[in-house]
């Protein structure tokens, strides 16, 4: 039989807390965190204190649940409860290149085995701490390594750029719940061991650098499919990879990335926060079109906040760092970010301040300017320039649109898209019952049922 869980019982109490709040406070976190599954009520928190350890999400929940009540973080061991790895595996960023290896075998060792804790909400506020010690941070000494026999080229490098394609390329198809076990499963058998190895320093700076690219690329899979906690870790390993080789523009794609994930989630002055740290944190070292980039995220979270002069301001920079590029001395990982992607997040902006008109033209230029190749950036421009239309009145022609993004959401794994349709197809409640709006209702139906 269990002994009493003493640690849960002092928590309770110094809360003033009961089971049936306690029980109330972690279905509501999890329903907020899209767990459908978790149920909970007094007598499993009676369990609890009673010596049984919860599984699943549970322990982060209560953690959560509990750190709000008494107002500071708590841990697993915190609440009595043992587990394998620190919450924090992940989160922390680190100028030590051997801690920066180390870590990131960890997390995707952990990921490989679903480990529950990586389930667990985190914050944006938890970023600020790498964030600022990444802005801080010295150069990186050169990443020169003698241990180990094995030695590394630049065949292995590239022969990983390579792989890294093919899975962005499946990610934009399909989705990032198409292959992103398999990635992971890439970084710990192929990525992990050159890490180890031998190489010089130009090699080690390439090596880390698309490691960095990988393990972002990874984490924005796990953010497309609303593993919101999951990809902050792998986002902050990336930042430590890029540091590590060097590449501040690099690290301050990362953030960008931060901020994309932290507007969509609704924390948006932590997004406008994390794109202007990107962009000071690469500096003069930023080409034009990593700098447009960084400039439209900021765009995107001002938007969000309503703050239309600030924005507006950060959309002209957008556009006239875009304009200064050549293309010519470019990272290629910034190749994505072309004219199309740059109406798009444009289109996004106008389309968060209530513009339809302006939102339509860019979301129209976006589409014109993209590709098949890109099948889920195209149904996030059409459900923008559909919610314009709603905007300006034009309820059939919004329909159609949205239509149209329904083609291609249903073989896309990704919970962003399943939120841009239901998103849309609840702001279609307002107009009242119209055969446009209930030919959508039933397709849209149709679609989320299969996804889920």
């Amino acid at each position: 039989m269990s002994a009493p869980n003493e640690l849960l019982a002092a928590l309770l109490d110094e809360a003033q807390c009961s089971r049936s709040a306690l029980a109330r406070d972690i279905r509501e976190l999890a329903a907020a965190r899209g767990m459908s599954d978790v149920r909970c009520d007094h007598v499993d928190v009676g369990r609890w204190l009673n010596g049984m350890v919860p599984r699943g999400a549970k322990p982060a929940l209560i953690a959560e649940a509990l750190g709000r009540r008494v107002g500071r973080a708590l841990s697993l061991s915190d609440l009595g409860f043992t587990v394998s790895q620190p919450l924090t595996v992940g989160l922390t960023f680190s100028e030590s290149r051997d801690t920066t290896i180390r870590t990131a075998r960890t997390l995707w060792t952990e990921d490989l085995r679903r480990s529950d804790f990586l389930r667990m909400a985190i914050a944006a506020g938890s970023l600020s701490t790498p964030m600022a010690r990444w802005l801080v941070s010295p150069p990186a000494d050169p990443p020169y390594r003698r241990l180990g026999t094995r030695r590394v080229g630049s065949d292995e490098v590239a022969a990983v750029r390579t792989t890294l394609q093919m899975f962005e390329h499946l990610d934009h198809q399909f989705g990032g719940g198409h292959a992103r076990t398999a990635a992971v499963q890439y970084l710990c058998d192929a990525v992990s061991p050159l890490l180890h190895a031998n190489y010089s320093d130009a090699i080690g700076r390439e090596l880390f650098g698309v490691a960095a690219q990988f393990t972002y690329k990874t984490g924005a899979m796990a953010y497309d499919v609303g593993l919101h906690g999951l990809a902050r870790r792998y986002f902050v390993q990336a930042l430590n990879l890029a540091h590590a080789s060097g590449d501040r523009p690099l690290g301050g794609k990362v953030l960008a990335l931060m901020s994309h994930q932290a507007n969509y989630l609704g924390e948006y002055r932590e997004a406008v926060d994390l794109a202007r740290a990107a962009a000071l944190g690469a500096g003069s070292e930023a080409t034009p079109r990593v700098s447009s980039m960084y400039a439209a995220m900021e765009a995107r979270g001002l938007a969000s906040v309503g703050d239309k002069r600030a924005c507006l301001r950060a959309m002209r920079q957008a556009e006239a760092s875009f304009a200064k590029s050549t293309g010519d001395g470019e990272p290629a990982w910034i190749g994505y970010f072309d004219q199309a992607e740059l109406h798009d997040e444009l289109a996004h902006c106008f389309t968060a301040l209530r513009s339809p008109r302006d939102a339509e033209r860019h979301a129209h230029a976006a589409l014109a300017q993209s590709t098949s190749e890109h099948p889920r950036s195209r149904t996030f421009c059409r459900i923008s320039l559909a919610t314009s239309y709603l905007d300006a009145g034009e309820v059939t022609q919004a329909c159609a649109t949205a239509g149209d993004a329904l083609a291609a959401a249903g073989r896309i794994k990704s919970a962003r898209v399943q939120t841009y349709i239901r998103t849309f197809d609840s702001s279609l409640n307002r107009f009242g019952k119209q055969r446009a709006i209930a030919d959508f209702h039933e397709r849209a139906r149709e679609i989320l049922s299969v996804a889920s």
